[in-house]
Formats: structure tokens, C-alpha cells, sequence
């Protein structure tokens, strides 16, 4: 199975909510795994993934979060 990352760490909310979307929208069948710069992004966007998918989620440095989405 191919793996596609969205890094979307340089930015901000309502942008990562749009890129994150098409992301997924694109990507149906690929392992996916979104980077996320900040603790309130990080939540807002993994609470709303939350819904639809299973969420292995790993802190990196300098509030950098990985969610992949199982």
C-alpha cells in the first residue's frame, strides 16, 4: 500500500480543515499521514478526524504532531 503525507505545518486554521479534505479526497486508498504544527490545530483537526477514522497520533519536536489515519 503507497503512503501519501500532507504536511501542512506552515499552516493555520479554517486552511488546514480545506487542504486536509482534499488530502483525503484524493489519497482514498493510500496509508495517509497529515503533519500538523501546533497543540489547538493538532486538536481541532484530530477531533474532527476522530469521527470518520481510527487516529494513530505521535508527538515529534517543536509541537509537530503525526496522525495517521488507519
Amino acid at each position: 500500500m503507497k503512503k501519501k503525507v500532507l504536511n501542512i505545518t506552515n499552516l493555520s486554521c479554517p486552511m488546514i480543515f480545506l487542504k486536509t479534505k482534499q488530502f483525503l479526497k484524493e489519497n482514498k486508498k493510500a496509508k495517509k499521514i497529515i503533519l500538523v504544527k501546533g497543540r489547538k490545530d493538532f486538536q481541532l483537526l484530530s477531533n474532527t478526524l476522530k469521527k470518520n477514522f481510527s487516529l494513530t497520533i505521535q508527538e515529534k519536536e517543536d509541537e509537530i504532531f503525526e496522525i495517521q489515519l488507519n
